[in-house]
């Protein structure tokens, strides 16, 4: 079976797209247009942020600084090119806050290693579902290659869905 999102061609009767991960079940047409919605558009529709990086052994309290200059909720933690970690404002307030000692040590240490990512094509709906499993408030967009492109925040997701229900609920009116 061709995923409809990615078009990897799956063993029939997968229930779920063994390349991104998509469910491959029939779509019921009688849902809701805005889980429609969410189901058709991928994130490139977002127009998500371009991804704010930082070497690995920048300190916590540079990469703070980066975030509150920039106004955004994560940056991207580098080793030398490739995708080490995230870090973001929860762990500032979670790992950082109980102990402030620590904003003059490589901001590798609290970091998130090894972060779930997406990429351009995934449809909303898959994006809000990883974000919900895993609790997370951005979600790393990668390219083909693994190379960090974006992030994706529950922001934009909102800001979407507030769009889209208010031009259905003036659709229908």
């Amino acid at each position: 079976m061709i995923c409809p999102d990615c078009g990897y061609d799956n063993i029939e009767g997968v229930d779920g797209c063994e390349q991104c991960g998509q469910p491959l079940v029939d779509f019921d047409p009688a849902t809701c247009e805005l889980e429609e919605s969410i189901s058709r558009h991928s994130i490139a529709v977002l127009s998500p942020k371009p991804a704010v990086t930082l070497q690995a052994t920048t300190t916590v309290r540079d990469s703070i600084r980066a975030m509150a200059e920039k106004k955004i909720g994560c940056v991207l933690v580098m080793d030398g090119e490739r995708l080490a970690g995230v870090f973001t404002e929860r762990d500032v307030l979670n790992r950082i806050t109980p102990e402030m000692s620590a904003l003059d040590e490589p901001v590798s240490n609290y970091m998130t290693r090894s972060p779930e990512t997406i990429r351009r094509q995934d449809s909303i709906a898959y994006a809000l579902h990883q974000m919900d499993i895993g609790g997370y408030r951005h979600m790393v967009i990668v390219d083909r290659y693994g190379e960090p492109t974006g992030v994706l925040s529950v922001r934009d997701i909102l800001r979407f869905l507030c769009v889209r229900f208010a031009e259905i609920r003036s659709e229908s009116h």
